[in-house]
């Protein structure tokens, strides 16, 4: 047991670097907070290890560190390909600056020179009279040797290279700039500075028409962490630039707009830099100070005079001219922070560690600030910095679902309903870590509202049923995001595509497929029809709470047996959905009446919305560099596209059924011959065909045969037809291939274009097995059509 701590109002400890005081202030503060600190506890920073970086120990708090880049680098001290870590919680950042990147990479690289690496320090003296700080002044011009001799008693590694003396009345400030080799130089300047002021005071002892009345040692002239117009003159740590020729069609591919729309923008924001009095111009390479800052231990501080910055744009030719000067970046790579382990770990990686490295890393800084601020002003010319659309705005507070909510007192009614039994008790509700891989559809709606709690959240309950015996339960809580949500976070990934397919969503993303679909899946776990309960998971309850935003579903934990896609397994899978296909086949009308689905596209919607699915078309097969799309690939789906006004009215016409819509492996458990289907929330009325393609596209070999593919078409058509003697007619009374064909171009159109987009911006593993399998799928109709 800790013995307890008196409150003297003073932080116990003072001084002392060992874990034991490290104990006795965090109890100190649990005491003062009536928190139990359990996160701030744990560390692993040792605290004998940070003498001189810290005092009063108590924790740490951890910053997720991403990776932007690679940007190539054709600078005096960096070279070659490198990869930034920034430490940031600010989303988008470092895949702007990856864009950016991106961009300047592809137009030769990003040169970068140190022009110049001082720190200074400016201490103030106070004389009797006017001549008196004249006097000084000459005197102290004549001691340059003397003076320097001091440095050196101080360090080896600084020297003094400027003296600027500024008179204000009686008053003198003079400026020292040293240059201090690898390290940021701010203590070794203040130890510099001292011993000169010192040694003045000693020689000037007995000279009175020399001596000054009082000495600061610092009058603030310097600038130190502070924005000053002396630093961007004369340079207060490193002056280092940067710059890129980016030619038009870079520019266009990459960023999404012309050199002809950045200059003019950029003229219009330097107008306006100068009507705020904005010191410098500049985008936000603030952002990447700070994050480059925070992950490799720089002093940060030093944010505020090292992120100014003068950003140019100029045109020459077809080619854009980008540039960017940082004239006061106060960086090291020795001493302070840089000494702690994992900043050290990531100076390390960025070749920059140590004697040697500080030149090198302010050229990486100066890179990665023009990579974002060419990425920026090209998101704030094309419109893609615009989130008004992509945030929803709501007229009242809403009381978020969040982790803590998972209690007995919410899952208690939802239970009982569920279960159907009222005096259930639910006693103990103890949660397990957040699953990864929750779905896309979720991350997305994240992406847009990251307020509430969505996602997959295992759950260990126990409970008592009325009347009998406490059991325990592993429960999965599916926390849905709103559609609204869905559809916002894709418009942010969109808006990151370009103008082109940012505007096409903003036209037609509100009547896509995600539309309600938080209502959706809750509506299908209502159902109660046997071939649907039967491929469900087991549903233990349902939470639609509208004022909260929560909508939840109580299921069992699934788990995958992780076998091979073979074609015995796949068809075991197409026999079990064709039992809902069968079900409701020919009864759309059914379907809809009812009501439950929220929402069904109307015939002719596809082709409508043709001028979506050309945007992200073009968009994946115009990314560069690896697009997900190749030339063919495109010119196949654009003509799929083209010609949608035609082939969308016969697949109009066939017969509809309910479709899961979204078939594929993700969502698929299969454990003792059970086949289990999840995340319905994109369940529509389609073409049974539909849910063949995606499971085929998902799980055969990219060298897929045709017979193993007729064999699993004509499976699904037997197990459709068995279910009842209505389907059998509709399954033999049609072409059931050619329904296969037309679900092949609908998936091709749509769904597989969003993917290849949304691939360039989230990368999905998938993807590149699904498109080469897909386009087989393809092509082994055209040969069967021959």
């Amino acid at each position: 047991m800790t013995d307890a701590i008196e409150d003297t109002g003073t932080v116990p400890g003072r001084g002392q670097y060992t874990e034991a005081a490290r104990a006795r202030r965090l109890d100190w503060l649990r005491g003062r907070t009536g928190l139990d600190l359990d996160q701030l506890a744990r560390t692993r920073l040792k605290a004998p290890t940070l003498v001189g970086n810290i005092e009063n120990f108590v924790g740490s708090v951890e910053v997720p560190v991403g990776l932007a880049g690679p940007l190539l680098f054709t600078g005096d001290a960096a070279r070659g390909s490198i990869v930034a870590p920034l430490a940031t919680s600010e989303g988008a950042l470092v895949a702007s600056a990856t864009r950016g990147a991106r961009a300047l990479s592809a137009s030769g690289g990003v040169t970068t020179q140190v022009l110049a690496q001082r720190m200074t320090r400016a201490p103030a003296f106070e004389f009797a009279d006017i001549a008196a700080a004249r006097r000084f002044t000459g005197w102290l011009y004549e001691q340059r040797e003397r003076l320097e001799e001091q440095v050196r008693l101080v360090s080896r590694h600084t020297r003094l290279v400027r003296i600027d003396p500024y008179q204000i009345g009686r008053h003198l400030h003079v400026r020292f700039g040293f240059e201090t080799a690898d390290a940021a130089g701010q203590n070794m300047t203040t130890a510099a500075t001292w011993q000169i002021c010192r040694w003045l005071t000693d020689t000037l002892a007995g000279e009175d028409r020399l001596r000054p009345r009082r000495m600061l040692l610092e009058g603030n002239l310097s600038g130190d962490k502070k924005v000053a117009h002396g630093a961007i003159m004369e340079g207060r740590g490193t002056r280092v630039t940067a710059e890129c020729r980016l030619p038009r069609d870079v520019v266009a591919a990459v960023l999404k707009t012309t050199p002809e729309a950045m200059v003019s923008s950029h003229l219009t924001t330097v107008m306006g830099a100068q009507q705020a009095g904005m010191t410098g111009y500049g985008v936000n390479a603030a952002n990447v100070v700070a994050a480059l800052f925070v992950a490799t231990g720089q002093d940060v501080a030093c944010v505020h005079e090292s992120g100014v910055s003068v950003f140019a744009l100029e045109q020459d030719g077809d080619d854009l001219i980008a540039s960017i000067v940082l004239p006061s970046l106060v960086v090291g790579t020795v001493g302070g922070g840089t000494a702690l382990p994992q900043q050290r770990e990531l100076l390390t990686a960025l070749g920059c560690a140590g004697a040697g490295g500080a030149g090198r890393f302010a050229e990486i800084v100066a890179g990665f600030a023009l990579a974002l601020d060419v990425s920026t002003m090209a998101a704030v010319v094309s419109g893609q910095f615009a989130e008004a659309h992509q945030r929803l705005g709501r007229a009242r507070r809403v009381d978020f679902l969040q982790a803590g909510d998972l209690n007995p007192g919410l899952l208690q009614p939802v239970l009982a309903q569920g279960l159907r039994d009222p005096r259930l008790h639910v006693t103990r509700v103890r949660q397990g870590p957040q699953l990864h891989g929750d779905g896309i559809s979720s991350e997305l709606g994240a992406y847009a509202e990251r307020r509430k709690l969505t996602g997959l959240h295992p759950l260990t309950v126990t409970m008592t049923p009325g009347g009998g015996t406490p059991a325990t339960i592993d429960l999965v809580a599916k926390v849905k995001p709103r559609g609204e949500d869905i559809i916002a976070g894709v418009a942010k990934v969109v808006s990151l595509c370009g103008p082109e397919v940012a505007q096409a969503w903003d036209r037609w993303g509100t009547d896509t497929e995600f539309t309600a679909a938080h209502r959706r899946e809750l509506a299908v776990y209502r159902r109660q029809e046997q071939p649907l309960t039967d491929l469900l998971p087991r549903c233990y309850g349902l939470l639609e709470d509208d004022e909260r935003e929560a909508y939840v579903i109580l299921m069992e934990r699934l788990h995958h047996d992780d076998k091979p896609w073979t074609r015995p397994r796949i068809t075991t899978v197409l026999r079990a959905i064709a039992r809902v296909h069968g079900h409701w086949l020919g009864r759309e009308d059914d379907l809809l009446a009812a009501g439950w689905l929220h929402r069904v596209a109307e015939p002719g919607h596809l082709a409508k919305s043709r001028e979506l699915w050309e945007a992200l078309v073009r968009h994946a097969a115009s990314e560069d560099p690896g697009p997900p799309l190749d030339a063919a690939q495109a010119d196949t789906l654009l003509g799929i596209i083209d010609e949608a006004d035609h082939w969308t009215r016969e697949l109009d016409a066939l017969p509809r059924t309910l479709i899961h819509h979204d078939l594929n492996p993700r969502n698929i458990a299969v454990q003792d011959g059970r086949v289990t289907a999840y995340d319905w929330e994109l369940a529509t009325v389609g073409l049974p065909q539909r849910d063949v393609v995606e499971l085929l596209a998902f799980t055969l070999p990219p060298d897929a045969r045709a017979a193993d593919v007729d064999a699993l078409i004509a499976a699904h058509a037997r197990a459709v037809a068995e279910v009842s003697a209505e389907a059998a007619a509709l399954v033999a009374g049609g072409d059931w291939r050619r329904g296969y064909r037309l679900a092949l171009r609908e998936f091709l159109m749509t769904r597989l274009a969003l993917y290849a987009a949304g691939h360039t911006q989230r990368e999905f593993g998938f993807l590149p097995r699904l498109v080469r399998t897909a386009f087989r799928l393809w092509e082994l109709e055209g040969l069967r059509s021959e």
